[in-house]
């Protein structure tokens, strides 16, 4: 269960995962000891999954980005998932229920990159029905924090 303090260092995490310690118990009223533990004891709960960089792919050589709605044969939506897994320009896998079996991001170097990856990487994953692509123009609003209620 998480306590108002946990709630409290969430929030501040969302918007500055860099934050020290020191500079973190402080805001939540902790000193920076017990703001390392808090921290350490999300992480082994599993509720902060992971803290990092935000990056810009385009500046760093992948301006395609898009999204892959993907349809499997029934019961090959885990087999189809480990063969994406291999695949180093996927950023995201997420499993759903729907019409949609798997949704994908997927990052290329250019519109040729992304043909070949549509035609040669993805067509030779057995299980895979088809596949609805979207290609990203823009990315509105990634990841805005969440606002916890506390106290």
């Amino acid at each position: 269960m998480l306590d108002e303090v946990d709630l409290q260092i969430l929030q501040v995490l969302q918007t500055n995962s860099r934050i020290s310690f020191s500079e973190l118990g402080r805001s939540v009223g902790l000193s920076a000891t017990a703001a390392r533990n808090r921290i350490n004891s999300l992480v082994s709960r599993g509720i902060i999954r992971k803290l990092g960089a935000e990056l810009d792919w385009a500046k760093i050589g992948w301006p395609i980005q898009s999204i892959l709605l993907i349809r499997t044969e029934h019961g090959k939506a885990e087999a189809v998932t480990k063969q994406l897994h291999k695949i180093p320009q996927i950023l995201s896998i997420t499993k759903t229920a729907g019409n949609i079996d798997l949704v994908v991001r997927f990052l290329a170097g250019g519109i040729s990159d992304f043909t070949t990856f549509l035609h040669k990487s993805l067509s030779k994953i057995p299980g895979i029905t088809s596949i609805d692509t979207l290609m990203v123009l823009e990315e509105v609003n990634n990841t805005p924090p969440l606002q916890f209620e506390t106290g």
